[in-house]
């Protein structure tokens, strides 16, 4: 009899024991998830606070376009109200080309499992907005879109474009007015004649170069007519580039004369002690015709 009882008493103990170690690991419990709900709500707090920071169009989609949720994180870049969207595809609320693209490049990015990067603009309100996005995967059939607006930048490049354009333009004029200045005129199967008129600065004093030289060689010419009745400066620059003229088209086998010189001009070569002696030369562009067809050669 006392043996049983004492055992019993043994077995109301352990079984209180049980009971009490269920319990503190109940309790354990409890802190984990009532800490793990800390942390849950604290992380909440954060993304919230990183949510209302964001000035980007945050959307998550499905594979078919359809807006699963809008975060309230710019509402005035929204192609229409949030209301108006959520449970909606996009080929029901935009233009169908503007949905296939939007489409196109979810299917893309869930096909891929990784990024898609792209650029769009939509009509928000009276204004046309540029927009670059990601687009990230978030499971086999959904995505979340966060698209920037980068407006600014966009119309920032095409001021650039614009620019540059116009530049290009510019030079292409520039280049046909340089073309248009230094003209190579054959006269005849073996003379050509180029007419100088205004201004002969380092620039065009090249051009003319490459004009006259190109000229020469593709006609086979004979000999070369510089004509500077109608050039306004005359100095050593000037009269440099028309020795250096000479020189090169000597060593393509033809001959420079020079025509137009003006008492003046005349004057002016001299004083500055240009040495002319290697270039015939003549009075006008008729008497330097002449002597060229006919073959003389003389100073």
């Amino acid at each position: 009899m006392v043996g049983k009882g004492a055992e019993a008493v043994s077995e109301e103990q352990v079984t209180d024991g049980e009971r009490a170690a269920e319990l503190m690991r109940m309790r354990e419990r409890v802190a984990e998830l009532e800490s793990t709900l800390a942390a849950l709500r604290t992380s909440e707090a954060e993304l919230r606070a990183m949510f209302h920071a964001m000035t980007d169009v945050v959307l998550v989609m499905d594979r078919d376009g359809r807006y699963l949720r809008i975060a309230e994180t710019a509402p005035d870049l929204l192609y229409r109200p949030s209301t108006d969207l959520v449970g909606k595809r996009m080929h029901e609320v935009m233009p169908a080309e503007a949905a296939e693209f939007f489409l196109s490049n979810i299917r893309r990015a869930l096909e891929r499992n990784a990024v898609v990067s792209m650029d769009y603009s939509l009509p928000i309100e009276d204004r046309v907005v540029w927009f670059s996005a990601n687009i990230s995967p978030m499971s086999a059939d959904t995505v979340i879109l966060v698209c920037r607006d980068v407006t600014e930048r966009k119309q920032h490049e095409q001021v650039l474009q614009d620019s540059l354009r116009q530049q290009e333009l510019l030079r292409a004029q520039e280049a046909a007015l340089m073309e248009m200045s230094t003209p190579l005129i054959p006269i005849s199967e073996d003379i050509v004649v180029m007419p100088l008129i205004g201004h002969l600065d380092p620039t065009r004093a090249r051009q003319v170069m490459e004009t006259l030289l190109q000229g020469v060689e593709r006609a086979r010419a004979r000999v070369a007519i510089l004509d500077i009745t109608g050039v306004t400066n005359v100095d050593t620059s000037v009269a440099d580039a028309l020795i250096q003229a000479a020189r090169a088209v000597k060593l393509l086998g033809a001959r420079v004369l020079l025509t137009g010189i003006r008492p003046e001009v005349a004057d002016t070569l001299v004083n500055l002690g240009v040495d002319l002696s290697g270039i015939v030369t003549r009075g006008t562009l008729q008497d330097g015709i002449r002597h060229a067809q006919s073959g003389r050669r003389g100073s």
